[in-house]
């Protein structure tokens, strides 16, 4: 009897081993909630940076009398400067986790907001901050999903990839509002009172952005002590081949091009609006407090389409026509 209890137990022992119970075997850890919120927060503040001048454009030229080139300047380092900046945020994301590229964006993120603070000592300091928070942007922008597979179980990780798609816009629609609380219509004129109302505005938008943006370097890790679920253990394990193979690969295929030409299309036009709202409304004899019904209406009404074709989507799954009826509209 004792020599067949050891191999009974040697047997469930093996057994256990080889078919462990999905629950003991998959963890899912408290932290992956304050680490997706407060990185959605950081996402948030790098909005806010981006746009957070743009509705009050037409203003900065009275009172620093700049061009409006150079204030279209204060958004389209966002632009330039993402092309050659995401593809070493994608090689360190894949190569050495999200660690190292969230740190890069925080940093950069903080120190380009804050030297803008010496706006009135050169506005040219402004455009030095918002270069170095644009070139921080890609690390931070490319890290949710990541975050999303190696964190959170197969039912929770849409909502947490979704937080992190929502933020940008969030932040974009704070930047087109904030405004209106420090400066007015008539706040144009290169006087001392106008700058310093101008210099408040940067300060508290600066001070948003640091409890914004600050946390998430606190809480920030790579990867849970054990895999969340059996995509995120194949992810951990999979071997590291760089993206060179798969982005030759994508550019052989058809479809995949065809769907990047239509998006770039889409999201140049977005952008191009965007950060020339001040300068086209201005020919139309419209105030800086237009601009940020113009900017925030133009943002909410994304969002809300993006919920409608999700859902659509999701519920028909018509995904060439769908994309015919977008660019259509």
């Amino acid at each position: 009897l004792e020599t067949i209890n050891k191999e009974l137990s040697s047997s469930t022992e093996y057994m256990n081993s080889k078919h462990p119970k999905e629950k003991d075997e998959y963890t899912l850890y408290w932290i992956r909630w304050p680490m997706c919120i407060f990185f959605t927060s950081s996402i948030v503040a790098s909005g806010l940076g981006m746009v957070g001048f743009t509705a009050i454009s037409n203003n900065l030229t009275g009172i620093y009398g700049v061009s409006s080139m150079t204030t279209t300047m204060l958004v389209l380092p966002f632009i330039i400067l993402f092309i050659p900046c995401i593809f070493p945020a994608i090689f360190l994301i894949e190569k050495y986790g999200v660690v190292i590229p969230v740190y890069i964006a925080s940093i950069s993120l903080l120190v380009g907001a804050w030297i803008r603070i010496l706006v009135n000592e050169n506005f040219y300091f402004v455009i030095a901050g918002q270069v170095l928070m644009a070139m921080g942007q890609p690390f931070m922008l490319s890290a949710p999903a990541k975050l999303a597979a190696l964190w959170f179980g197969d039912n929770e990780r849409a909502i947490a990839t979704t937080l992190g798609s929502l933020a940008s816009p969030i932040g974009g629609i704070l930047g087109f509002l904030l405004p209106l609380i420090f400066i007015g219509d008539n706040d144009n004129l290169p006087n001392e009172d106008c700058k310093h109302k101008f210099w408040m505005y940067t300060l508290v938008q600066n001070i948003v952005i640091t409890v914004l943006g600050l946390p998430i370097i606190l809480l920030i890790r790579n990867t849970p002590p054990t895999p969340p679920s059996a995509s995120a253990e194949k992810a951990l394990k999979a071997k590291k081949t760089g993206f060179a193979k798969p982005i030759a690969k994508l550019m052989k295929n058809r479809d995949y091009l065809f769907l990047m030409l239509s998006f770039s299309f889409i999201y140049s036009i977005y952008t191009t609006l965007g950060s020339c709202v001040g300068a086209i409304s201005k020919e139309f004899g419209y105030a800086s407090s237009a601009n940020s019904l113009f900017g925030s209406v133009y943002i909410i009404g994304g969002l809300v389409g993006s919920f409608a074709h999700a859902i659509l989507l999701d519920k028909y799954s018509k995904y060439k026509l769908q994309y015919i009826i977008i660019g259509v509209l």
